[in-house]
């Protein structure tokens, strides 16, 4: 998916593949082995975007008397991932 128009500071629900591992060390592959995708729902505040990621983050605390700006529970996602985005 290409995305032509930023992101950052909404927040979104972004649909991506992800990688995964399921088995360790060596085995037998059948001729009728398979995989399929793992598609990840991420929904989140962006905190950071270029050209290659977007970062999203689970908590955002905005800058107070009693704390300064700060996020938490960042995800990064490559942007070649992303199969789509949904901004609220």
């Amino acid at each position: 998916m290409k995305i032509d128009k930023s992101f950052k500071d909404k927040v979104v629900h972004i649909r991506w593949v992800d990688s995964y591992a399921v088995d360790f060390g060596w085995q037998e592959l059948e001729d009728d082995y398979s995989a399929d995708l793992c598609i990840i729902d991420s929904w989140g505040r962006v905190v950071y975007e270029d050209n290659k990621v977007i970062a999203l983050s689970a908590n955002y605390a905005n800058e107070s008397k009693q704390t300064t700006k700060q996020v938490n529970g960042k995800m990064i996602i490559p942007k070649v991932c992303i199969e789509k985005i949904t901004s609220f």
